[in-house]
């Protein structure tokens, strides 16, 4: 049986989509969620328990089953539209941003990339989970991740207090290298997709194998 095909409606509509069923995650959060989730190198992923989460407070009441179906056909739409970016192939994107030049604009920015790489992605990778146990290699990439959390975190928190002598000095290198980091989390990122997704395929022939044990032999 051919698996059922759910068609992406889009950034714009995901967005009004969102909005419409009172999603308190914004777009740019949701869709790194998924994809964290979609390359986590958990056996357990759950596209259900993903959705969850972007309502805390309990999934939108619907009137039908067909307003609960389109709900979740919606939503499986960017699941399927993220999992397309598994490899160096199809690299996936942190959402485009204007070139920041300005405090306001720094501090925008990066309030921005630590929600897609915190709330987002890490979010989606773990589970929701502090820790985890990661495959050999992927450690020192989510490291690097981290470490470009804490420093879009760092130009947040400082550009979101009142202006300081060190400013202007501070902007002016900003500028020069927050594409460069960027650019690395970016690389990043995908870098940890294409190691899971071999450490995957290194796994399959354990997982069948102790699946065939469990189910002992066929007659």
């Amino acid at each position: 049986m051919a698996k059922p095909k759910f068609p992406y409606v889009g950034d714009a509509a995901m967005r009004r989509f969102l909005k419409h069923h009172g999603c308190p995650i914004p777009f740019h959060v949701t869709r790194m969620r998924f994809w964290g989730e979609i390359i986590s190198p958990s056996l357990q992923v759950s596209p259900v328990k993903t959705i969850s989460s972007l309502w805390p407070d309990g999934l939108p009441t619907f009137e039908n089953g067909d307003e609960a179906n389109q709900f979740f056909q919606t939503l499986m739409g960017l699941w399927n539209r993220m999992a397309r970016h598994q490899d160096a192939t199809s690299p996936v994107r942190l959402q485009a941003l204007d070139k920041p030049s300005t405090r306001d604009t720094f501090c925008e920015a990066a309030a921005l990339r630590v929600e897609e790489l915190y709330d987002g992605f890490m979010y989606g990778f773990t589970g929701g989970h502090r820790e985890m146990d990661v495959p050999f290699g992927v450690t020192d990439l989510l490291n690097r991740v981290e470490k470009g959390i804490e420093l879009f975190a760092t130009t947040r928190n400082t550009f979101a207090n009142a202006p300081g002598p060190e400013d202007a000095e501070m902007t002016k290198e900003l500028a020069r290298v927050f594409p460069a980091i960027d650019h690395a989390v970016q690389a990043d990122l995908n870098a940890v997709a294409v190691a899971v997704k071999e450490w995957r395929k290194n796994q399959l022939p354990g997982v069948l194998n102790q699946t065939a044990a469990k189910s002992g032999p066929l007659h």
